[in-house]
């Protein structure tokens, strides 16, 4: 008896997992990087995606990772990236409500720089809706949904007017120096550093693209949400949980 009720907990157990965890997706990650769905992966093999490699017969096209990175001739990053920088110039977040911008003390410790350096930077060599997608730096460039020249388009593009009008600014040191000026400014508490792992400044301490967007894996499977590094138990859970980490008011969907 004592086996049987045993055996029936671990089926409940297991049955649990899979139906609320998986099956309605409550803090359930997206697909890999690796398998099919996965927006990053441009091989030819991926499948419900807006953008993937045209030809089976370009080995290259089958490669996963080389769009983005390649072990050899790379640009002196440290990702071993193999994309030319992106050409185009944005500007910063400029908004005369944001105090890294138009407060003296918190620009200066912020070193909030006039355009997005870092990760950030590689990001917009595919974002910035200029740069075909198959221009890899290492050989020749990788045709994409039929045509060399394929770039990036629609509201997934991040161009001069959206970057300096409308989105979270990226670049900007976030160190407990710039966190007490903002809380001098805007209230106690309203600012804190980040406490989740998962929601990671760069070795400067700079707030980029990558805190809050994992590249390799969305840790909530909707795809209709942008590879956020935190899940939830829904869309907007998932992204609340992410700006909570520094913000301490409920922030509204961007």
């Amino acid at each position: 008896m004592m086996v049987r009720i045993g055996s029936f907990l671990s089926v409940f157990v297991f049955v649990a997992i899979v139906f609320f965890d998986v099956g309605l997706g409550f803090c359930a990650p997206g697909p890999k990087f690796k398998d099919g769905g996965n927006k990053h992966n441009l091989s030819f093999s991926n499948t419900g995606v807006n953008y993937k490699a045209t030809s089976a017969s370009d080995p290259r096209g089958n490669q996963i990772c080389i769009f983005c990175h390649t072990p050899h001739n790379a640009k002196p990053q440290t990702v071993l990236w193999n994309r030319n920088d992106t050409t185009q110039a944005f500007g910063h977040y400029s908004s005369n409500t944001l105090a890294i911008h138009t407060d003296p003390t918190a620009r200066t410790s912020s070193d909030y720089k006039t355009e997005p350096n870092g990760s950030s930077r590689l990001c917009l060599s595919c974002h910035d809706g200029v740069t075909a997608l198959g221009a890899v730096l290492n050989g020749d460039a990788i045709e994409v949904n039929n045509n060399v020249n394929t770039v990036m388009s629609g509201a997934h593009v991040f161009d001069r007017t959206k970057i300096t009008n409308s989105h979270h600014p990226v670049s900007f040191v976030y160190n407990a120096t710039v966190r007490d000026r903002l809380n001098v400014l805007e209230g106690a508490g309203t600012y804190k550093l980040p406490a989740n792992a998962k929601v990671r400044l760069d070795k400067e301490k700079r707030m980029q693209c990558i805190t809050c967007h994992d590249p390799h894996q969305s840790q909530f499977n909707d795809p209709s949400t942008p590879f956020w590094v935190i899940g939830g138990t829904n869309a907007t859970d998932a992204h609340d949980t992410v700006c909570l980490d520094c913000h301490t008011f409920t922030s509204p969907n961007l």
